[in-house]
């Protein structure tokens, strides 16, 4: 006798949205306020084309630009503004993306460097490499599926217009696993 399986109750599919690459960063300075925050976007495929994005925040500026200023606001509108690192930042102003060519690499085993528009983030000293995975990561109110490898880092700066943004990032190792708020992502893949 055949039987037939049970049918799988509350699974939800999902469409691709992006798969690449995301190093990003926080500064803080002593006394442990942000000084300064990029995220770095290598768009391998994605929903509104593939290129560069850098997203540059201090507390006197938020910078946008990308290969393709529509990609690029596309990734600052869904995506970065409303992560937890910029959410936790004392403001973030409406911005438009710009064209730029941003000059971006992304190694996992040395870390990751980008330039464009007078615009320099180096994030470098990887401490570790992990898989991550959350099948239910709420964003915009939205269900979205993400998967990558995390390769926290121990050093990172940026630099805007020839001027070195102040702070470092800060790394904890807590019971042994290092944590860092620089951080290069690869294999990164979302949907929704």
């Amino acid at each position: 006798m055949v039987t037939k399986a049970p049918a799988a109750t509350g699974y939800v599919t999902r469409t691709p949205l992006l798969t690449g690459a995301n190093p990003f960063v926080t500064l803080y300075d002593a006394d442990g306020a942000p000084t300064g925050y990029a995220s770095l976007w290598q768009i391998d495929w994605s929903t509104h084309g593939t290129g560069a994005v850098m997203v540059v925040w201090t507390p006197t500026s938020l910078r946008v630009v990308g290969d393709h200023p529509g990609l690029a606001a596309w990734i600052e509108e869904h995506f970065v503004r409303h992560f937890d690192e910029a959410t936790a930042l004392p403001s973030w102003p409406a911005v438009q993306a710009r064209h730029a060519v941003v000059r971006l690499r992304v190694d996992p085993a040395t870390g990751a460097r980008a330039e464009a528009a007078g615009m320099a983030v180096s994030i470098t000293g990887p401490l570790d490499a992990r898989p991550f995975a959350q099948a239910d990561f709420p964003l915009r109110g939205v269900s979205h599926g993400l998967s990558m490898q995390v390769i926290p880092c121990e050093h990172a700066t940026i630099t805007i217009d020839g001027i070195a943004v102040p702070g470092s990032p800060a790394v904890v190792r807590a019971d042994g696993r290092p944590a860092s708020s620089a951080v290069v992502t690869v294999h990164e893949a979302w949907s929704a």
